[in-house]
């Protein structure tokens, strides 16, 4: 048997309690977003049925509360997963194996530093794809779920759905888990690796979240003041204001007055001529998925390269 063999499952045996924590929760995770598509999209559906044949509307209301409250929390769980896996990886996956000496009994056994750390990265990013993948998957579909009868609960930009509806999770699962073992391999202390390693992912990720609508030029439209704003609350937002006579974007001067034609004089009298918004509508979707993607997948790449530098360098 080979020595990869072997490391592989001692690396099982190691983490498996890790593992069946991780899938139960995918499982009930799935389960619940299933049981959200299903029996919860279907109750919405027959009350905006009875809705529509009620004739009296102060007595026809539609009832989506427990749709709500469970495709709200399941969202927030799946964009979440990444933290759980940083937590993971930085107290335990490197760290605590440091620590407690684990590590080095296992290149005493003819597994060198590296190969010890390509296992210990290589079997989790596996799972986590897949599972992650999985979980994105069930979540698109129970956010379409209503689709036929109210259209989307949720609106595709909004932060948490537009993170657990594409890949950009399933890298920042990867990112988190690289940013955790090179936590641990810095710290080699389970609880400092804990805390570091929770925070480090979220400013990482945050930080990719903050970046993703720069990443991808936005459409910029401009419209008469009668019109409104154009494109307002249809997309991810980046900027909106007056066009003034020469053609300038500014922000929309404070308007306190109780009146919109009040406002519009204002506006005005300031040069305006009409509103613009910059922003990303919907077809811009999965470029920004992507892009945002190939960024984390980048960080990732640059994690892990610093985890076997770091490695090589405490080895000698």
């Amino acid at each position: 048997m080979s020595t990869l063999s072997v490391s592989a499952r001692w690396t099982f045996r190691l983490h498996r309690w890790a593992v069946v924590v991780w899938a139960v929760l995918v499982v009930s995770i799935g389960g619940l977003l299933l049981w959200t598509a299903g029996p919860l999209a279907d109750e919405v559906d027959r009350s905006w049925r009875q809705a529509e044949a009620c004739s009296e509307l102060s007595r026809c209301m539609v009832d989506m509360g427990m749709f709500q409250a469970m495709y709200g929390f399941m969202t927030a769980a799946v964009v979440l997963l990444p933290i759980l896996v940083a937590a993971w990886a930085g107290a335990t996956l490197t760290a605590r194996e440091l620590e407690s000496g684990t590590a080095l009994i296992a290149w005493t056994q003819g597994v060198t530093p590296v190969r010890w750390l390509a296992v210990r990265l290589a079997l989790p990013a596996g799972v986590l794809t897949v599972s992650a993948t999985l979980l994105v998957v069930l979540h698109r579909y129970a956010w379409a779920a209503p689709e036929d009868r109210t259209g989307p609960y949720s609106r595709w930009w909004e932060p948490f759905t537009f993170h657990a509806n594409g890949p950009t999770t399933v890298t920042a699962c990867l990112t988190a888990l690289a940013a955790g073992a090179l936590t641990g391999l810095l710290v080699r202390r389970t609880l400092p690796a804990l805390g570091i390693t929770v925070a480090a992912s979220a400013v990482l990720l945050g930080g990719a979240h903050w970046l993703m609508p720069h990443l991808q030029t936005p459409v910029t439209e401009v419209a008469p003041f009668r019109n409104g704003y154009p494109g307002l609350f249809t997309g991810v937002e980046l900027s909106y204001g007056l066009v003034t006579r020469t053609g300038a974007h500014i922000p929309t001067p404070e308007c306190r007055a109780t009146s919109g034609d009040a406002c519009l004089r204002l506006y005005e009298q300031r040069g305006g001529t009409g509103f613009y918004n910059s922003y990303h509508p919907e077809s811009h979707y999965w470029p920004l998925q992507l892009t945002t993607s190939a960024l984390l997948l980048v960080v990732t790449a640059l994690l892990t390269a610093a985890c076997f530098a770091v490695l090589r360098r405490r080895t000698g």
